[in-house]
């Protein structure tokens, strides 16, 4: 593959595709894809309220069934998408997979009787819309647009299936109609052939503010400027070119509603904030006297043992994250001996991760070529999936957080690990 032959990112939303068997869910936003070995899985998730958390609930809603393709590659991907190949002996599909796409898209390149099924009884296929297209109502309440390129009629198979009455080649594309409205029907009718693959970032920095570009790479039957995507609420607060489609209705994601948006490009500029280690407005000296007597008790607080730290790089991570936390606040707030334990409790803290010797510790993977935990290795699931790249910018940034902040306090002692902190960092 293509893939062999150039860096991949780590911790990608569409990781999953290239780690194990590539057969786990990757959420392209609102849908959550399953890319399997004879079929592509669609699912529009609903929400799972807790009173601690919410949850995205996976159901099967749609398998469109890939015949006759004996395996599933990424062949392509780009800083908004991935592409996966399907291939066999006398046939071929491509599923371009692409962050906000309100409809989820398998292109064959050879003629196949098209196969759908869902887990859901199918209780209505209208195919008034035209050639190739049909609106079929499940008994979730839920309803769909499946939309061909080919002039084929749609019709039920059994319980839980949809066939066509022939062969089909190139797009077929399926969305959710929210709240199986008309209009929403009207606006997806309306973007069906023009359809996203890619996509591009551009960003042009100033002293005071960065502008952002997305430029969307579409083909299909339908004009370019006639595509449909989805944007996410911080987007919706920023986007300075956008031509909102409300008719289709709000998608939920556990990130909060989506909100359509129509065009090829989507810009919006970001104010850049003062960075450094203390807060952007002066302390009083009441405020400093009430975090002098706090800092000095979480500082005391902080154990001498690091055999009582957890053993892992996420929670050890946050541990001495918050030791050099406690330290800074110290030297903002002038107790210099609470910012000196604590500095001192770090670098001990820190010492055995950067030498290896702690029970769980940093290896080189010589395969994706990063630095993984040791039980990461060799267990997909320990550590958070730190061993499959899962996380390491949080993971790490902890250790590189605490490692900048005694470059402040203690320049001395950055200069001595400067080559394993960079280690670190270039993992991510």
């Amino acid at each position: 593959s293509s893939l062999t032959r150039k860096a991949v990112p780590t911790n990608a939303w569409w990781e999953n595709l290239i780690l194990e068997q590539g057969d786990q869910p990757v959420v392209t936003t609102p849908y959550i894809v399953k890319c399997l070995a004879t079929a592509v899985v669609v699912c529009a998730p609903t929400p799972l309220v807790q009173e601690t958390y919410v949850a995205s609930v996976w159901h099967d809603d749609w398998r469109v069934h890939i015949d006759g393709c004996s395996r599933h590659r990424v062949a392509a991907f780009d800083s908004l998408s991935a592409t996966v190949a399907y291939t066999g002996e006398a046939a071929a599909a491509r599923v371009p997979l692409v962050r906000g796409m309100p409809f989820v898209t398998v292109i064959f390149d050879t003629p196949t009787r098209l196969s759908l099924s869902t887990i859901h009884a199918v209780v209505g296929v209208d195919g008034s819309s035209g050639p190739g297209t049909a609106v079929v109502r499940l008994n979730s309440g839920t309803m769909w647009l499946v939309s061909c390129d080919s002039p084929v009629d749609l019709q039920q198979s059994g319980m839980s299936g949809l066939v066509s009455s022939g062969p089909v080649i190139g797009a077929v594309r399926l969305a959710l109609v929210n709240d199986a409205s008309e209009q929403a029907l009207a606006a997806l009718l309306l973007a069906k052939d023009t359809i996203p693959v890619g996509g591009t970032i551009g960003v042009a920095s100033g002293d005071d503010e960065t502008a952002f570009t997305l430029n969307w790479i579409t083909q299909g039957r339908g004009p370019s400027d006639r595509l449909l995507m989805c944007a996410l609420p911080h987007h919706q607060l920023s986007l300075t070119n956008a031509c909102w489609v409300d008719d289709i209705g709000k998608h939920w994601t556990s990130m909060g509603h989506l909100r359509a948006v129509q065009g090829l490009q989507w810009q919006w500029t970001e104010t850049i904030e003062p960075l450094g280690f203390s807060g952007q407005r002066e302390l009083s000296q009441e405020d400093k006297a009430v975090l002098r007597e706090l800092v000095q008790n979480d500082a005391n607080a902080l154990p001498d043992d690091c055999g009582v730290l957890p053993p892992d790089p996420y929670f050890f991570g946050k541990a001495v994250a918050r030791a050099m936390r406690i330290a800074l606040i110290a030297d903002e707030v002038g107790d210099a001996a609470s910012c000196e334990l604590a500095c001192e409790r770090a670098k001990s803290w820190l010492a055995p991760w950067l030498d290896g010797t702690n029970p769980d510790y940093l290896v080189y993977d010589d395969e994706w070529r990063g630095m993984v935990s040791t039980r990461g290795m060799t267990d997909a699931g320990a550590d958070f999936g730190q061993g499959r790249y899962n996380d390491h910018h949080f993971h790490y940034g902890y250790f590189i957080y605490a490692a900048a902040a005694l470059a402040k306090l203690c320049p001395t002692w950055v200069e001595e690990r400067r080559e394993a902190v960079d280690l670190l960092a270039r993992d991510y």
